[in-house]
């Protein structure tokens, strides 16, 4: 069998990765049911972060990361789950949440690009960040 593919149980015909049912006899596969939090959690990417106030929750990914001698790119941003406990010029000020545990400052400021450092140079980015909201249940 191909990488990739997976066989029905019942049939034993190759089929790809995300089929639900097989089409030769209709077998329905069993797929891992969404976490809570995914389900009940709504996901809100172009906001501005300056109106985040204190006790909201936010997704983020990206910011400032070296680059090494050898090209490579060594990350320096926050990443996962913080709740916020204020803002200030520069970025937002965050606790972590899960194993991204402790105080944190998370850079939303300009672009600029360092000096090189002992074969480091360091290029400071904004990070990604998203909001996490409660979906609201319609009645």
């Amino acid at each position: 069998m191909g990488r990739g593919q997976k066989t029905c149980e019942k049939c034993g015909i190759s089929c790809g990765p995300r089929t639900r049912v097989c089409k030769e006899c209709g077998f329905q596969f069993a797929f891992k049911p969404a976490s809570k939090e995914r389900r009940n959690t709504r996901m809100i990417r172009d906001f501005p972060w300056t109106k985040l106030e204190k006790g909201d929750v936010i997704k983020c990914s990206g910011g400032p990361y070296y680059i090494l001698e050898d090209g490579e790119a060594l990350n320096m941003g926050e990443r996962g789950k913080f709740k916020v406990e204020g803002i200030d010029q520069k970025g937002i000020k965050a606790w972590g949440l899960g194993k991204n545990g402790g105080f944190c400052h998370i850079y939303m400021g300009g672009e600029q690009i360092g000096d090189d450092v002992h074969g480091k140079r360091y290029v400071k980015i904004p990070h990604r960040v998203h909001k996490l909201q409660p979906k609201k249940v319609r009645v």
